[in-house]
């Protein structure tokens, strides 16, 4: 290994310590890893990075080209969405209708907010959902005087759990469907269902179940201000009927525009449904009403998450310039070495899958399941071209499984994860690292050891797209 390498490598593993330690802000720790990186690659013209992705000979230096700006811009575009209905009283209204309908009950709440978050990752991505549902929690959890942080860490893991089932519930699924529907493999919005929904339920419930167990003390709490809450008006809560409607009805545009982009493969990135369904949301939002209902642009630009994004945007660097130095690449060729066809340990094809499935999981908890997944696609692609003994099909749904699994255990492991987290802090509530891992990380264990024992079993139903 290069010194170069070595020291990309030392700065990826002190930033992801700071990161979770929690010993600076992680904003600061994952942009000084960018950064870093970056004076290593000028230093040793190491770090190339070509525009349209990937790295190599005659490539400019130039590691923010690993930014994925359609990610950025989908959350851009959500977090408008949220700010807009947060200032017309939207969240008021649902979280003292949820109140009324658990009468109360913290575990209910969870129950009802988990299932609700679930059902809408179906259709829209978990990272989405959670933007949506997040600030929700955090009105209830106020109104009743219980800690918002179980609830929330709940909700961000239902979402990754639940997100598995479907094409558009978790980035990497995205991913995987848009790089081998142009191979011609056949991954569509039917068959990601038929493979990963049945699989998802299981470990869904399974979660369920840990989660109840982990959080006994937490939900047997009394909560508070029960009564009063039971008697207010829900609709009284609502400070800007025209802003909610209209922000709903573009919302719920925006919703069907994403899973038409998948479903009948239109010609647009999730980046421009998003920002354009919040810029035409802005739009209608300040036509024909009142001055008193008409939208403050400047008081929605101060409800985006300004942090998370910045966050985001230093990771990707970082996830970056381990991709550019082959250290992602070599966890990959690791595994099919040793587990691939004329493997030093096993020639087993299903404990291939099943090793790619636990290896994308903690990989996917270090370094994010979206950046983790964009690496692995070409890799195990090219698997397939060097090997014709080689299946790659079981191989992508595994790839599935991890990532979407595997994103449960850490803070930064999922896009949903870090959005929670953001959230949280700004509502004045911090979700430390140790807290986060203790919750996570056995769920990760849970979900995946039942993943394995159902890809053992039946295997020959994902050899198929």
């Amino acid at each position: 290994m290069s010194i170069e390498a070595i020291l990309i490598l030392l700065i990826f593993i002190i930033a992801f310590a700071l990161i979770l330690g929690e010993i600076v802000d992680r904003v600061l720790a994952a942009w000084g890893g960018a950064v870093g990186m970056l004076l290593v690659g000028t230093y040793y013209q190491a770090l190339t990075w070509c525009t349209g992705g990937g790295h190599g000979d005659g490539c400019e230096n130039n590691l923010f080209e690993a930014i994925d700006f359609n990610v950025i811009g989908l959350l851009l575009g959500m977090m408008i969405f949220a700010g807009m209905l947060e200032i017309s009283g939207f969240f008021e209204f649902i979280a003292i209708k949820a109140t009324k309908l658990s009468k109360g009950d913290p575990w209910l709440l969870v129950v009802y907010l988990g299932t609700f978050t679930t059902i809408i990752s179906v259709f829209i991505d978990n990272v989405t959902a959670l933007i949506l549902i997040a600030p929700v929690t955090l009105k209830i959890c106020s109104k009743i005087e219980i800690s918002p942080i179980p609830p929330l860490i709940a909700l961000a893991i239902f979402s990754n759990t639940g997100g598995v089932a479907t094409l558009v519930g978790d980035p990497p699924n995205v991913l995987i469907a848009s790089y081998t529907s142009e191979r011609g493999l056949g991954f569509s919005f039917i068959s990601f269902i038929e493979h990963l929904t049945p699989l998802a339920i299981i470990a869904w419930g399974a979660t369920l179940g840990y989660m109840r167990y982990h959080y006994t003390e937490w939900r047997e709490k009394t909560p508070k201000n029960v009564e009063e809450i039971m008697a207010e008006d829900e609709w009284a809560a609502v400070s800007n009927d025209i802003l909610m409607y209209r922000t709903l009805g573009a919302l719920a545009v925006t919703v069907i525009m994403f899973a038409a982009v998948e479903i009948i493969h239109l010609n647009l990135e999730i980046s421009a449904v998003s920002l354009g369904g919040a810029g035409i949301a802005m739009s209608i939002s300040m036509i024909g009403v009142t001055e008193d209902k008409r939208l403050d642009i400047h008081e929605v630009i101060h409800k985006v998450e300004w942090a998370a994004l910045l966050f985001f945007a230093g990771l990707f660097v970082m996830v970056g310039g381990l991709e550019a130095m082959g250290h992602l690449e070599s966890v990959a060729n690791w595994i099919f070495n040793n587990f691939g066809p004329g493997g030093s340990i096993s020639q087993d094809e299903v404990v291939l899958v099943i090793v790619l499935i636990w290896v994308s999981a903690i990989s996917s908890a270090i370094v994010d399941n979206i950046p983790f997944c964009a690496a692995m696609l070409p890799v195990i692609n090219q698997l397939g071209e060097l090997s014709e003994e080689v299946n790659v099909i079981p191989l992508y749904w595994a790839l599935a499984i991890g990532c979407g699994f595997g994103g449960n255990a850490t803070p930064i492991g999922s896009s949903a994860n870090v959005m929670t987290i953001s959230i949280s802090e700004r509502g004045g509530h911090k979700i430390s690292t140790k807290e986060w891992l203790s919750v996570g990380v056995p769920v990760m264990l849970i979900t995946c050891t039942i993943a394995s024992i159902i890809v053992a079993i039946f295997y020959g139903h994902f050899e198929t797209a």
